[in-house]
Order: C-alpha cells, then structure tokens, then sequence
C-alpha cells in the first residue's frame, strides 16, 4: 500500500493517490486526509489502484469528509473496483461519496452514474 500527495496550487483541489489494499493495519490515509480536510480545500482521493479496503477506511473517508464539508471544503473519491464501491454501499455511505471514474470527473464534481440504484425496482443498475 502507498499513499502520494500530489501538490496542488493554493486553492485547487489536492489529488491523495493510494495503491494496494488499505485496510485498518495502516492508519496514513486517515492521518492524511484528515490533515488535508482541514484547510477547506477540495480533497480527490484517487483510488483507481485500491484493490480492497475495509471498514476502517470507510471511517476514514467518512472522518475526513466530515472535515472537509464542516471547513467548507469536499472530499471526493475516484474509483472502479466493484469491491470497493460494495464496501461503500453496505456502509451505506454512496449518497455522500458517490463514485467518481477519474480524478478530473471529481474535479468538475461529475460522479459517475454506472452504478446507480434503478428507480424502478430498487435493484442495483447492471
């Protein structure tokens, strides 16, 4: 697992790029995100290179996007595995961190609509 902070300019958003499994073995990323959540700046976290995590980076991510939101700032997660969008449904956290498939969707703010509830039935959208 690896965390980068790419540097952003004063005012832009800062892109945190994470590889690997995160799980509650390493708590950098909250510390991380956390650091960055609180200075009211967009926050992408770029997870197209996590192949899992757990529910203690849920917390993380809901910690810090709590943060951010309270400063006036966001957090937005960028990502396509299929078990980490499951980890974010079952914590029933994808209203407040709907996915985003690139780092520059997050920017605009434009999440992705692959993975949507069907409003017909309730069923998850193939």
């Amino acid at each position: 697992m690896s965390i980068d902070v790419l540097d952003a300019r004063p005012g832009n958003p800062v892109v945190v790029v994470a590889d690997g499994e995160l799980d509650i073995a390493d708590e950098s990323l909250q510390k991380v995100l956390l650091d960055l959540a609180t200075d009211g700046r967009g926050v992408v976290v770029d997870m197209l290179n996590v192949t899992f995590i757990d529910s203690s980076v849920a917390r993380a991510l809901v910690l810090a996007y709590r943060e951010a939101e309270d400063r006036g700032g966001w957090l937005r997660l960028v990502y396509t595995h299929h078990l980490i969008r499951r980890v974010i449904e079952i914590c029933g956290l994808a209203e407040h961190l709907p996915q985003y498939t690139s780092v520059e969707a997050a920017v605009r703010g434009v999440h992705s609509t692959l993975h949507q509830p069907d409003a017909l039935d309730g069923r998850l959208g193939q």
